[in-house]
């Protein structure tokens, strides 16, 4: 009799209701409204806080929101987790999942409702069911009362009935519709570990104000931070920030952002190792890429992923199934990282979304050899191998294009320059020596700096500087 009391209390507000709403909250709970730049904190107290077309939502570990919907339905978000308005009306709620999950308790005879994720779509109309993405695009329906029409990217769909689940590749197709062994999910739980978190924060978080915010927070206990301004290679001051935090025992993470006037570019790389890392990060990067001798090193790098973008277009690159393999070599014996799976990608605003987030597909390589890139499996956009040009207008000055069978072009321009702008020459290690300076007073001086062009940029670029100093202290650089 209370559950009918309460019941009937929720159903007779919601008749004032016109949208959404935050009907509780527990822990740290940020919203961005609709055409604003600003995460803000929903207050614990704030109930009733409407919620719109367009509005953005994301909770922090051990916390959750519950919304209500003028039609009576709630939807309750796990920590760890983001979604999107996407649309609020009188006939439709669509919730855009970003990331973690989410578990609907639907009306019957209500409005449309959908959840979306990176690969799935999930439409009902009266019922009990939950949804989650992880940080690789994949998904997962459970219902558990009625039935969820579910519908992958590729228009395959199924009925997803009551005690049944469905996951969703990203990219690929649904699976057939199972029993289900599992009870509903503690939505008091995020999904994964620190791991899957990290990863979805590096392909999700390109906006200048989100990519800003975040750094605001991890600056406060980075490891490592570099902070200077440089001239690049075309004669602009860049204030550059560098730092790295640690997002989870077995991870640390490096971040560079730059600034010159009127533009805002930035770098993200994750990096995932096998095992704990030591206090002493460097004793870890120092043979992640190639470890000298006839005993594996302690420790082993089994992902990467990284972005670089001007918040409207990026260039991602993701590798997995790393390890270190043994060369067999009596002369020089040592141990070579290979992924099992490298991936690159570029995106303009048309191709955000492709592959679950990571953009348009350019090249796939497996059993990739890093130091040696030695041939393995490859596939390329269009199904053949690229035309390349290639030109050194200078030792450290270099340029390449990779034109693709449908069209799309990407190349890329590189420079190492001092942090006057002036690019390094093969004579300015003996010439700074030789005045009595040392090899590393010469390389904290030296910048690194990437230039992407694109035919999926719309003329735009993303032009990254970054410092020899960091990535030395950090034991990514050695000379």
């Amino acid at each position: 009799m209370r559950l009918i009391i309460v019941s009937a209390a929720l159903l007779f507000a919601c008749r004032y209701c016109d949208a959404a709403y935050v009907y509780s909250l527990r822990g740290d709970v940020d919203i961005k409204k609709s055409g604003s730049t600003e995460w803000t904190r929903i207050d614990a107290d704030q109930n009733k806080t409407p919620l719109k077309q367009g509005d953005e939502m994301r909770t922090s570990r051990a916390s959750t929101v519950e919304i209500f919907m003028d039609d009576g339905s709630k939807v309750k978000l796990a920590p760890l987790s983001a979604f999107r308005m996407s649309a609020e009306d009188k006939e439709t709620v669509s919730l855009g999942l970003y990331f973690g999950r989410v578990r609907s308790w639907v009306k019957k005879f209500s409005k449309k409702f959908e959840v979306r994720t990176p690969s799935a779509v999930c439409a009902v109309r009266g019922t009990d069911f939950m949804v989650s993405a992880d940080a690789e695009g994949n998904s997962r329906v459970e219902v558990y009362e009625g039935s969820v029409l579910t519908g992958d990217s590729r228009g395959n769909s199924s009925l997803v009935r009551e005690g049944q689940f469905s996951e969703i590749p990203s990219g690929g197709k649904m699976k057939d519709p199972d029993s289900n062994p599992n009870e509903p999910a503690d939505m008091n739980s995020s999904l994964g570990d620190a791991r899957q978190i990290a990863r979805a924060e590096i392909y999700g978080e390109i906006s200048k104000e989100d990519v800003l915010a975040r750094a605001q927070e991890e600056m406060q206990s980075a490891e490592y931070q570099s902070r200077k301004v440089a001239i690049d290679a075309f004669g602009n001051r860049v204030r550059m920030e560098e730092y790295t935090i640690r997002p989870a025992a077995d991870q640390f993470k490096y971040v560079v952002l730059n600034t010159r006037g009127d533009r805002f570019d930035f770098g993200k790389i994750l990096f995932t190792f096998d095992t704990d890392l030591p206090a002493d990060l460097s004793q870890a990067t120092q043979n992640m890429i190639s470890s000298p001798g006839s005993a594996a090193p302690q420790w082993q790098l089994i992902a990467m992923n990284s972005v670089m973008s001007n918040t409207t277009d990026k260039v991602t690159e993701d590798a997995s199934g790393g390890s270190m393999a043994y060369n067999g070599s009596l002369t020089d014996p040592r141990y070579n990282l290979v992924f099992g799976n490298y991936s690159f990608y570029a995106a303009g605003p048309a191709e955000a979304n492709d592959n679950g987030g990571l953009g348009k597909l350019l090249w796939a390589k497996t059993n990739y050899n890093v130091p040696l890139n030695t041939e393995s499996s490859i596939s390329y956009l269009g199904g053949s191998a690229p035309a390349l040009e290639s030109s050194n207008p200078a030792d450290f000055h270099s340029i390449s294009k990779n034109t693709y069978s449908d069209g799309t072009w990407i190349a890329a321009e590189d420079f190492v320059l001092f942090n006057d702008g002036s690019i390094l020459s093969p004579g300015d290690f003996s010439s700074g020596l030789s005045a009595g300076n040392s090899l590393d007073a010469i390389t904290d001086k030296l910048n690194f700096q990437r230039v992407y062009t694109s035919s999926l940029f719309g003329g735009r670029k993303i032009d990254l500087i970054y410092s020899a100093k960091l990535l030395k202290e950090i034991g990514l650089l050695r000379f």
